[in-house]
């Protein structure tokens, strides 16, 4: 039990502190001015109230005990009623004034006096009870009194009044009244209690409510404050309607984005405005507050003459207390750059920035659109000639520029209804729609030729060259894939011959197929040493005695037989095997030199391809190291192409080489594009005349000059030459006659086995 009331009192004694301390929160200076005017408003709706009653009880009270001290009760009568008379009038002041401290505190003072009248009063009536019913009046009158304050506000007003007629209202019980049952006395005694107790909880209650109306009032203040700050930093904007749909409330914000002014726009709906759904097929804004439904990031398009602009606006319903409909409430923002950036990322995602061109992902996006729905369609394949020496000489700068304006060229040809799509590089594509083999290819030679056309950029005037692959749907491939690797086969087969375009034919593919079972045979023909070496002489043509010999490797297949180097070396060199191909018939060569009797220089063909790797000189020098072959013994023929690629690096290996003590012969001279100027940018030993000059000079008196004019511009350089490809003794006996002093061919010595070369020595 003693536990259970320790629990008891804790919770009274913490009510009694709370009450308190709502009691001082009271009196804060920020909250004072406006209790004092909430409580200055009920006091004075409860002095009417209070007023009425009061002079009602007394008038009736008057009458019915107005026969004995008649002159006493008349006075204390008067008295009351002008005590009333003066609340109410200052009440009536204050309305006027709005002076809430002087209406508390003059009410105060006469809820006091009004308390002790009235309390002298009862007594009056107490002292003439004759009969229990009039001590039963008495009694209800003494009730009365002692309750009303239970009504007033503030606190003080309410104990002015209940402490004086509290006071008086006990002594006429307790002495006037006498004698009383002692039930009706603890009665009266605990109703005073209750009446006081309501008096505080009546106060307390309505200090919260005021208090908390104060702060729920100042966190509104505050929420506007931020609210104004937040629309004048963002721009973002609030805006709100009414049941209808109708704008209210018009931010500064709204009507400075809107250009209107002051009331221009308020009571117009958002539709009127030209705020309009994104699609056509969606709702609108307002179908979406007539259906009062809530909404979040609805982007929108707000159209107003030729400009448009992209709004997002968020918005939910609002309802009041008793669940009507009162509007819109949301928040709305100008995306417009957003929506710009965005377009701006999915246009660069979609395009080539450069050419403007489709991107690599989104031109294949179409043709499986295209495959999928069985659209017939052409796909073309563009590769640009030499694009890389373009680079390279002139800049990148110029280089793009003639991406664009090509592209911009294939656009012209092929018109808005088809597609262009850059690939990477100097790669584009083409997708012709509802286009046969015929148009395909007609189309083609028409780009072909549109393309060929000079071309100036910046100081540069170029004449481009393009070579195109021609695949058609469904014709040669109904896959993307098998499209692609089909016009990437008639795009390999145009570049053997450049500035063509040329149709897929399933012969490609069979060519393509033994290219890759090449390369794989290749691998491993290098592994299990299937390569072997024959030797062709070079031959003086005034001794008929060789002088010199040309290592030409063979393949020894395991099942296609001996292959010749002009069915593989190709092959080996677009799988990047040539360097390692290159180093075995360099080893090879100087191994087997190094047995014969006679010491007679070997020549090796050197691939262009071998050069790109930097390695060339530390792989001879390896070589020459490991089979101690003589330096001066070793040849190296390399052709014209050889300098077409990164000039200056080649150059520097090739002196390099030179350096070794290694000689350099110039290959099929005179097929090349500019072989005299080689000549003259670099040193070599010797050239070799191309067959096609040696097999016409006889026939042809230009051709004849010309190998007579190298034959004298050799000489003068110190530079011998060598005519390849003598076959008849005609040929060889002009040759002697002009003075070419070394020839190779059928007629003096096919290529033939180390073996054979020996026993042709020893002759």
């Amino acid at each position: 039990m003693a536990g259970d009331s320790k629990s008891i009192k804790i919770p009274f004694l913490e009510y009694l502190k709370n009450i308190w301390k709502l009691f001082q929160i009271s009196q804060h200076e920020e909250n004072a001015p406006s209790l004092r005017h909430e409580q200055a408003s009920v006091l004075s709706h409860v002095i009417w109230l209070f007023s009425i009653l009061g002079i009602s009880s007394s008038t009736l009270f008057t009458l019915r005990f107005g026969n004995g001290f008649r002159l006493l009760v008349s006075t204390f009568y008067i008295a009351i009623v002008c005590l009333y008379l003066l609340l109410i009038a200052t009440s009536l002041r204050w309305r006027r004034d709005q002076n809430h401290d002087a209406l508390i505190r003059v009410s105060i003072r006469i809820l006091f006096v009004l308390g002790l009248v009235w309390g002298g009063l009862v007594n009056i009536f107490a002292m003439m009870v004759e009969h229990p019913g009039e001590e039963g009046a008495v009694f209800g009158l003494i009730m009365g009194l002692v309750s009303t304050p239970m009504l007033g506000v503030p606190i003080r007003a309410a104990l002015a009044f209940f402490l004086p007629i509290s006071l008086f209202c006990t002594l006429a019980a307790l002495v006037t009244l006498q004698p009383v049952e002692n039930v009706a006395l603890l009665s009266f005694l605990g109703f005073l209690a209750f009446a006081f107790i309501g008096i505080v909880y009546m106060n307390k209650t309505f200090l919260e409510r005021s208090i908390g109306r104060l702060n729920l009032q100042r966190q509104h203040e505050t929420l506007q404050v931020f609210l104004r700050e937040y629309e004048q930093v963002v721009s973002d904007w609030l805006w709100e309607t009414d049941a209808n749909g109708c704008l209210r409330n018009v931010t500064g914000r709204m009507r400075q984005f809107f250009h209107s002014v002051p009331g221009e726009i308020e009571g117009c709906t958002l539709g009127a405005l030209g705020v309009q759904a994104e699609h056509s097929t969606q709702p609108d804004i307002d179908d979406h507050i007539r259906q009062r439904r809530a909404f979040k990031d609805l982007p929108v398009i707000l159209r107003q003459g030729d400009v448009e602009q992209h709004l997002k606006f968020t918005g939910y319903p609002v309802h009041g207390r008793n669940g009507s409909f009162l509007g819109f409430r949301g928040v709305a923002s100008d995306i417009t750059e957003q929506w710009k950036a965005q377009n701006r990322i999915r246009y660069l995602a979609m395009h080539d920035d450069l050419t403007g061109s489709l991107s690599r992902t989104a031109f294949l996006e179409a043709m499986h659109e295209c495959c999928a729905k069985q659209h017939p369609f052409a796909l073309l394949q563009v590769d640009l000639d030499h694009f890389k020496p373009i680079n390279d000489e002139f800049g990148h700068a110029v280089g793009d520029s003639m991406l664009k304006a090509l592209s911009d060229r294939i656009r012209s040809v092929i018109g808005p209804d088809h597609l262009i799509g850059r690939l990477g590089g100097d790669e584009f594509a083409v997708l012709l729609h509802d286009a046969n083999e015929h148009e395909a290819v007609a189309r083609s030679q028409d780009i072909v030729r549109v393309l060929n056309g000079e071309l100036s950029t910046g100081k540069v005037t170029l004449a481009p060259s393009v070579s195109i692959g021609i695949a058609v749907s469904p014709v040669h491939g109904e896959t993307t894939d098998l499209l692609f690797r089909r016009s990437d086969l008639a795009l390999y087969a145009a570049k053997e011959h450049r500035n063509i375009c040329c149709l897929f034919e399933n012969g490609m593919e069979i060519s393509y197929f033994n290219r890759i079972r090449l390369r794989a045979d290749l691998t491993k023909a290098l592994e299990r040493n299937e390569f072997f070496l024959d030797y062709q002489p070079i031959f003086d043509t005034l001794t008929r005695r060789p002088v010199s010999v040309e290592a030409l490797v063979r393949w020894q297949h395991p099942t296609d037989g001996v292959v010749g180097p002009n069915n593989f070396i190709a092959t080996a060199e677009s799988c990047d095997l040539i360097e390692e191909l290159g180093a075995y018939v360099l080893h090879a060569a100087c191994s087997e030199a190094m047995n014969w009797l006679a010491p007679l220089p070997v020549a090796v063909n050197i691939s262009p391809k071998q050069l790109r790797s930097g390695r060339l000189p530390a792989i001879i020098q390896d070589c020459l190291l490991r089979t101690s072959f003589p330096a001066e013994r070793l040849v190296l023929e390399v052709t014209e192409s050889v300098f077409l690629v990164e000039t200056a690096r080649t150059l520097m290996q090739l002196a390099a080489i030179r350096a070794l003590g290694v000689r350099l012969v110039l290959d099929d001279f005179g097929t090349g594009y500019s072989s005299l100027t080689y000549l003259r940018g670099f040193d070599v030993d010797g050239i070799k005349v191309d067959a096609s000059f040696t097999r016409d000079m006889l026939q042809s008196r230009k051709v004849a000059a010309i190998v007579r004019t190298i034959a004298r511009l050799a000489c003068d350089m110190n530079v011998y030459v060598v005519a390849e490809g003598v076959e008849t003794d005609e040929q060889l006996n002009w040759l002697e006659q002009n003075g070419i002093a070394f020839a190779q061919g059928y007629l003096l010595g096919r290529p033939q086995s180390p073996e054979k070369l020996q026993a042709l020595f020893s002759a």
